[in-house]
């Protein structure tokens, strides 16, 4: 898998699953779901880098080891898999 591809499979199975305001998931919890295994590490490695993109619609949400993850609003998930080329789940397309 290529790395755009991943990155918008993990946004696309975030937003599916509604992971938006208060709700969060460990990044783990999101990897597990978004990509095969064989993709994994580097998916864990592409959330890392769009922690720090302010393009990227995911961030971090609150504190401690465990790293927790959500999408900023359904709008910017929306907007950045139409800007990048993924399928954006309905009903939200």
């Amino acid at each position: 898998m290529e790395d755009q591809e991943i990155r918008n499979r993990i946004v696309e199975k975030m937003l599916r699953k509604r992971v938006i305001g208060d709700k969060k998931q460990q990044v783990t919890t999101v990897v597990g779901y978004s990509v095969p295994t064989h993709a994994q590490g580097r998916a864990e490695d592409l959330i890392d880098e769009m922690l720090t993109d302010p393009e990227s619609p995911i961030e971090g949400y609150g504190g401690g080891h465990r790293k927790n993850i959500h999408l900023t609003s359904a709008d910017a998930a929306v907007e950045y898999l139409e800007d990048n080329g993924g399928d954006v789940p309905f009903p939200f397309g």
